[in-house]
C-alpha cells in the first residue's frame, strides 16, 4: 500500500495517494464480491445435483475487470 502514496520519483503524494486508495478499495470490493458470487454459484450447483463442466466467467461492469 505504501507504494501508492508515493510518486514514480519515489516522493510522497497526497493528493494521488487519496484518489489511488481510494480506487484500490472499490477494487478490493469488486474482488470479494466477485469471489463470493462465484463460490455461491458453484454451492447452489452442488445443492441442486449439478456439476459445473467449465469455468465461470464474470464481468464488472463499472469497471470491465474479468473474474474466472
Amino acid at each position: 500500500m505504501d507504494e501508492l502514496s508515493r510518486n514514480g520519483s519515489g516522493y510522497y503524494d497526497p493528493t494521488a495517494s487519496t484518489v489511488l486508495h481510494a480506487i484500490h478499495k472499490r477494487e478490493m470490493e469488486a474482488d470479494e464480491n466477485a469471489n463470493r458470487i462465484i463460490k455461491l454459484i458453484k454451492d447452489l450447483l452442488r445443492i441442486c445435483d449439478f456439476e459445473l463442466i467449465e469455468r465461470i466467467q464474470i464481468r464488472h461492469k463499472p469497471t470491465g475487470r474479468e473474474y474466472r
